[in-house]
């Protein structure tokens, strides 16, 4: 990372003491000073929640800058971060939510209204008829299933919404999460009812007997061989997923930032190293391996996955690929977002950064 220039320091302490420490993670004034305005926002509401006296909120400012200055994320400060028109709780211990996280959900949501649309009755399901279904593996926060279902209530009269994760913090934050957007009335009402958290191994390794395999828990939606979806009540409408998906080698050569790296966890960035004898390719796309087997079994209408860049999301798309030879039905698979108008109104860059991967099982 290039050296800060000096004269940059001195403008940033001339407009405030403070901005320097916030420069070395801002590396612009701009940033510097709208952090600065969030820090100090919140030093005072913790200030005036505390009933410290009225300059007590100066020196938490400063004390949050110097913890900022270190790396810390900004969101795990601040104790939120937004998505979407929702307000996610962000806790040490569980990844905080990416632009890019919400942009596929948007895209997901809306591919989710296409298809109902698209459906053969033009028409939202009748009441006796099974609710929409989404399946998000490795949740976090649970920002991606609250999203969704602010964008998809309006449109379906029935929803069910399972968000599934290893780690007991992430599950406690998400239905705190839950909670939270229900009270800003974010979410309506039905929200409670509609979405569910359970604890769940997606690689279905491990000796701890107390966490659930994945099949234990979707086993409901599973159909039976050779029937179809207008058969039963089982399968899957959406599947989406941001999994660990970091390698070992970017995770410590420099690769990922050093706030990323050193204070969010690790476990939700890089898959554990296994050696199963039945998974091939690289280590850090063995969740794709596990979740592309989970979405043929699941019959999943549409799934989509966030890889770390576009190679990775070609690989998924080849495996994909691969294992939809051996079923029956046809599918589509695409690298998303890929054409410029996409890139530009998503806020990606052209050639770097985060891809995602949507396949769509065709009628």
């Amino acid at each position: 990372m290039p050296r800060i220039p000096f004269s940059m320091i001195l403008k940033a302490h001339q407009e405030n003491h403070l901005l320097p420490l916030l420069l070395k993670e801002c590396r612009t004034i701009d940033s510097a000073r709208n952090e600065l305005r969030w820090l100090r926002e919140q030093a005072v509401r913790d200030s005036k929640s505390l009933s410290r006296s009225r300059s007590g909120w100066r020196t938490r400012l400063r004390s949050m800058c110097q913890l900022r200055s270190r790396g810390y994320p900004l969101q795990y400060i601040l104790g939120d971060q937004p998505f979407g028109d929702l307000e996610i709780l962000c806790k040490k211990g569980v990844l905080i939510p990416r632009p890019e996280t919400e942009s596929y959900t948007y895209q997901a949501a809306k591919l989710v209204r296409q298809m109902a649309l698209d459906s053969s009755d033009k028409s939202r399901p009748p009441s006796n008829a099974r609710p929409l279904r989404v399946i998000d593996l490795c949740t976090g926060t649970g920002c991606i299933p609250l999203l969704l279902h602010a964008l998809l209530a309006p449109h379906f009269q029935k929803l069910s919404i399972t968000g599934i994760d290893i780690s007991p913090l992430a599950l406690s934050l998400a239905q705190k999460n839950l909670e939270h957007n229900l009270q800003l009335g974010q979410l309506t009402s039905r929200a409670s009812t509609d979405i569910h958290f359970h604890r769940g191994n997606v690689l279905g390794n491990g000796s701890d007997d107390s966490i659930l395999s994945i099949d234990s828990i979707l086993q409901p939606y599973y159909l039976e061989s050779g029937s179809s979806l207008a058969d039963q009540t089982g399968g899957c409408d959406l599947l989406i997923s941001n999994p660990p998906y970091i390698s070992q080698s970017e995770f410590g050569n420099g690769t990922t930032a050093r706030s990323v790296r050193l204070f969010e966890p690790k476990m939700a960035l890089v898959p554990p190293s296994l050696v199963t004898g039945d998974e091939h390719g690289r280590p850090e796309d063995i969740f794709y391996h596990r979740i592309l087997a989970l979405a043929l079994k699941l019959r999943a209408k549409i799934t989509v996955l966030e890889c770390g860049d576009i190679v990775q999301a070609k690989r998924v798309v080849a495996l994909s690929e691969t294992l939809a030879s051996m079923e029956s039905g046809q599918f589509s698979a695409e690298v998303w977002p890929s054409c410029e108008r996409d890139l530009l109104e998503n806020g990606f860059h052209a050639t770097d950064g985060s891809r995602g991967v949507i396949i769509r099982r065709l009628p």
